[in-house]
This record gives C-alpha cells, sequence and structure tokens, in this order.
C-alpha cells in the first residue's frame, strides 16, 4: 500500500525544547568568553551551576509562557511575544535566585543583557526559517496531513485560503463536500454530497476532517459524524464562535487562523507523543534484557515439542486502522497467518501441549515486545484485534473504529478489568471499547505505569 509519510508540525515540539534551552547556555558560553573569559578559570563551578539553572528555568519558563501552545496554528509575532515572555522570567528566576542564594556576583552585567537580547531573537529567527523554508519544503515535497472539509461557505473557503497560504502547517486540503453539489461552485475540488464524506475518508486515507457546517443543521451534523465513527480521522468542528466568546474551558484549538471545537483528536500528539515513544522504548527495553533467558528457554521448549517456527506472525489492526504483523510464540501445530482464521478456543485440537501451557500464562505474547521497539505497539493502549474481527465488529458497535487513533497495546485498560481471552458476546466486546475509549479519554504516563503493574500481578495481559 503506498502512502506518502504523514509530517505533522507537533512533531517539531520535542526538537524546539531541547533547542531553545540549547540556544540559551550555548549564548551564555559564548558571550562569557567574550567578555569574561576569565570566568572559566576562576568560576568553573559557579559557570556549571549556572548552566544548570537557565536549564531548569529553561525548561519551566518556555513551558509556562505557552511558547509550544498551537505551534501550527499560531501567529509569528504571538509566538515571539510569548518567547520574549519565557525569556524574560528565565533571567528573573536567575537574578532572584543570584540574590537569594548569594552569588549574584558571578553575573556579567554585559552577559545579561546580551543574552537577554540576542535569545528570544534568535530562537524567532529559527521559527521564520522553519516555517518559511524548512516545513515549505516538507509540505510540498514530503507529504503533510490530509484533510478534507465539510462544507464550502465562507468559512470553508476561508480555511482553504489559510492552508494554502502557509504550507509551512503541513496540512494538504483533498477535497470539500456540501449538502448539494450546487452548493460546492466555490470551491475546488468539490468532490459531492456529505453522504459521500465517510467513504472518501477511508479510501483515501484521510487524517482530517474540517467540518465548517452550520450549527443549526443538527440532524446532518449528527448524520456526518456517525458516519465517520468507522473512520480514525481527526474531526475538527467550526462553529460560529461569537456564541463561545466567554467560554474558558473544553477541547478548543486554533487551526488555520479559526477556533475550533475539537470533538476527536488523539492524545498522543506533540510532546505527549513524544513522552510516550520514551516510555515504551526504554520499559520495552529494559523488560526485554530480564526476560531474554526466559524467552530462550521458550524457544528450545517449541523447537522439542512440536515442528515449526517459534515465532508465528499475524496480521492485525493498527494505527490508523493499518495493518501490520504481530509476534507471538507459536503455539498451535497450524500456522494461520493470514487475514482470516478461525480464533482459538478453550481446548481448542489446534494448541500444542507445550502451546496450552504458555496461552494460559500469557507467555506467547511476550515477543511483542520486539513490535513495541519497531514502533508498530505501544506496552500500554487498546489490544490489537485480529483483522476479521475488525472487519465484523466496526459494522455494529458504535465508535469501535476509535481505539485506532492510539497504537495498540501488549496490555490496556479493559485487560486489567477482566475484558481479556476469548469474545463471547457483542457485550464483551462493548465492554472492552468502552475501556479504551476511556484510556485514550484520561491517559497519562502515570496511568500507563499502573495498567503495566497492574498487568504484571494479574497476568492481565491476553487479548
Amino acid at each position: 500500500m503506498d502512502r506518502k509519510i504523514s509530517i505533522s508540525p507537533n512533531m517539531l515540539e520535542p526538537f524546539h525544547r531541547i533547542v531553545d534551552i540549547g540556544v540559551g547556555i550555548f549564548l551564555l558560553l559564548v558571550l562569557y568568553n567574550i567578555f569574561s573569559p576569565e570566568s572559566f578559570s576562576s568560576r568553573p563551578t559557579y559557570l556549571a551551576l549556572l548552566v544548570a539553572v537557565t536549564a531548569a528555568l529553561g525548561l519551566v519558563a518556555f513551558h509556562i509562557g505557552g511558547v509550544y501552545r498551537d505551534w501550527a496554528g499560531s501567529d509569528i509575532i504571538q509566538e515571539c511575544n510569548r518567547i520574549i515572555v519565557a525569556v524574560l522570567l528565565v533571567f528573573g528566576g536567575l537574578l532572584l535566585s543570584g540574590y537569594a542564594f548569594k552569588v549574584s556576583s558571578v553575573y556579567s552585567r554585559r552577559v545579561v543583557l546580551a543574552a537577554m537580547i540576542l535569545w528570544p531573537a534568535l530562537l524567532c529567527l529559527e521559527r521564520v526559517f522553519i516555517r518559511k523554508i524548512v516545513s515549505r519544503f516538507f509540505a510540498e515535497n514530503v507529504a503533510g496531513r490530509k484533510a478534507i472539509v465539510a462544507g464550502c461557505g465562507k468559512l470553508a473557503n476561508s480555511l482553504d485560503g489559510w492552508v494554502q497560504d502557509n504550507p509551512w502547517a503541513g496540512i494538504r486540503i483533498m477535497a470539500f463536500f456540501d449538502s448539494t453539489d450546487s452548493s460546492c461552485k466555490g470551491a475546488a475540488p468539490c468532490v459531492g454530497v456529505l453522504d459521500d464524506l465517510p467513504d472518501y475518508v477511508k479510501e483515501n486515507h484521510i487524517q482530517l476532517v474540517f467540518v465548517a457546517l452550520p450549527m443549526r443543521d443538527e440532524a446532518m451534523l449528527n448524520k456526518l459524524l456517525l458516519g465517520l465513527e468507522d473512520t480514525t480521522a481527526q474531526i475538527y468542528f467550526f462553529p460560529d464562535m461569537t456564541i463561545f466568546k466567554h467560554l474558558m474551558g473544553g477541547d478548543v484549538a486554533h487551526v488555520a487562523g479559526q477556533t475550533a471545537i475539537v470533538l476527536r483528536s488523539s492524545p498522543f500528539e506533540g510532546m505527549n507523543g513524544f513522552a510516550k515513544r520514551m516510555e515504551d522504548l526504554i520499559v520495552a527495553s529494559v523488560i526485554l534484557i530480564l526476560i531474554s533467558p526466559f524467552m530462550l528457554l521458550i524457544a528450545m521448549g517449541i523447537k522439542l515439542t512440536s515442528k515449526g517456527p517459534v515465532f508465528f506472525r499475524q496480521w492485525r489492526y493498527g494505527l490508523e486502522g493499518e495493518p501490520f504483523q504481530i509476534y507471538k510464540f507459536r503455539t498451535m501445530k497450524v500456522l494461520e497467518d493470514g487475514y482470516n482464521f478461525t480464533p482459538a478456543t478453550e481446548k481448542d485440537p489446534r494448541v500444542t501441549r507445550f502451546g496450552m501451557f504458555l496461552r494460559k500464562n500469557s507467555l506467547d505474547e511476550l515477543p511483542q515486545f520486539f513490535n513495541v521497539l519497531a514502533g508498530n505497539m505501544s506496552i500500554v493502549g487498546p489490544r490489537p484485534h485480529a483483522v476479521k474481527m475488525n472487519e465484523d465488529y466496526r459494522k455494529h458497535i458504535p465508535g469501535y473504529m476509535l481505539r485506532h487513533i492510539s497504537k495498540p497495546g501488549i496490555t490496556g485498560l479493559a485487560q486489567i478489568n477482566g475484558y481479556k481471552g476469548e469474545v463471547k458476546s457483542d457485550e464483551d466486546m462493548q465492554k472492552r471499547i468502552s475501556f479504551d475509549i476511556e484510556y485514550l479519554q484520561n491517559w497519562s504516563v502515570l496511568m500507563d505505569l499502573k495498567i503495566i503493574l497492574k498487568t504484571v500481578f494479574k497476568s492481565a495481559w491476553r487479548q
């Protein structure tokens, strides 16, 4: 399946956090070398502390100052203003800490003044460079996220104009849809009516749906959202926000210079995604190191008790509904590794005696830590179902495909609550889906760690 690489502007957030602090520290060292070179020999400890405190204050101040908020939708002037405020917070913190601990003599006034001017200036120039050159190149030559617009009025045309004027946002509007074909005269390419929109999203791997329809057309909105439940697209609703001018909370985003209510969005955007991936890499690496001798013994047991390979690969649906091959220890005499297969049941004659032991203790799932390292899976997330099961249940379980907003997991909230193993009824699946959605709505690193610990003590990682 040919798919272009999808690049989100939020992917630059971890890069910015590192570079922003690095630029400040580099400037301090360079300026000290220019204005006060003797400090490196006479006060090396103080300079080291200055660097450490600057880095710590910078991480806090840039976060509090909102520097990384709504990167793709924010105006460059607003972002530069936030950078200036954050830098002032850093130096304010340095002055207060210097006065409190009586080490302010280490500061060079020329260094401080020069750094306060140069640090935000360099960061603003970097933002301009990223937006106007680097991100424009990626958006035009690599890909960017594919979007469609439901609606063809003034707001829809405004969205289209903003996206075309700002290619650094990494968004490509592929098509417009409206209630009737005649409504789309002002927008191109107009693909058709709203009834065709869900199928177009599925067939063309659309990641973003911008809903720019009148709020009064409630029946049409409900019908559209119901049709999009069988997709993994993120949905942004653009109403007339004048009635929400006093809104202080809720999920509100700024896209294409407009205010949108986020009806559905992945919890793993930006820094959250970076934290989730680091968690997976660190925990999976440690676990694999600890269990590698045990896995070797399991492999020897499989070879000695039955003919066939040690590992077994099976197709599952993963992030955004894309199929991938999951790794397991082989527990059966047969190798049903296609899309269609018969799920194992209790006392299944295809399962070997040693395989029954592995399945009973969930040990056949251990190779999935390799999937985690490869990036197909996460340690915690909705358990991946077989392709055939997905195709069956997505047709009659509302919201089933919402679980594919995230990577599938080795264990999850549903598993530690008892919903694992064989699915015996639609009610079982509905319970699993409700727990999966609850996990996505409330995700945190702490929640992941709690699920991992409960999985270990409850042996809850079977699907």
